[in-house]
């Protein structure tokens, strides 16, 4: 058997290695740069996260992270809406309707907790959120951004839960309630915070959630 021949048959049957186009690069590039922002405001805090430290955090230079984001504003409102996106998706969260409602609201309580409140970007998205209370023009698009998302999140409830519409005198109201309690836990998480008393508190808003849908007017 001839091994050179066969491997230089093996070595043609290969398929080439699809290269990446300048597009796909540039996406690579400027999710790095999202990234490492979002890491120095989740440890640094929004004044901190300048243009210099972003790009040592990318591995990329300076010049790079202004040629994707000509200024820092512009990487700012990328920001806002990387990290709103999450708050702005109705439909990550909703269990099932054939649940019961307490197996609806642990569901719901443990998969927004698991995915949106509890997880690491949301510490990053107040740190943006409080950082922006001083430029006005970034202020507004979050606040453009929470006006269209959250009576969209609050309706939603009501529809996964009509046991709270039915019951609840003001649902609309008990639905912010449920988010703004979730919000809160999710800005708790900057200190420390036991694990146990973590699930303790989602449980007693699992609880609240059942007797909201249960209560007689």
């Amino acid at each position: 058997m001839n091994t050179a021949n066969t491997a230089s048959k093996e070595s043609s049957s290969r398929k080439p290695a699809a290269r990446r186009t300048q597009e796909e690069r540039s996406d690579a590039t400027r999710r790095r740069i999202v990234q490492s922002a979002m890491r120095l405001l989740h440890k640094k805090g929004f004044r901190a996260t300048n243009l210099q430290e972003i790009a040592r955090g990318a591995r990329v230079t300076l010049g790079a992270v202004q040629h994707h984001f000509s200024n820092r504003q512009v990487l700012m409102e990328r920001l806002i809406d990387e990290v709103m996106a999450p708050l702005s998706d109705d439909g990550v969260v909703w269990p099932s309707s054939e649940l019961s409602l307490e197996e609806r609201a642990r569901a719901f309580v443990r998969v927004a907790w698991e995915t949106i409140y509890g997880a690491p970007g949301y510490v990053a998205a107040w740190s943006l959120f409080f950082g922006c209370k001083a430029s006005p023009e970034l202020f507004v698009r979050i606040d453009a951004n929470r006006a269209r998302s959250d009576p969209v999140f609050f309706d939603r409830f009501i529809t996964y839960f009509p046991e709270v519409a039915a019951r609840h005198p003001k649902p609309q109201q008990f639905a912010g309630f449920v988010f703004a309690s979730l919000r809160g836990m999710g800005v708790l998480d900057l200190f420390e915070v036991s694990q146990e008393e973590v699930d303790g508190q989602l449980e007693v808003l699992v609880q609240v959630i059942v007797q909201a849908g249960t209560a007689r007017g």
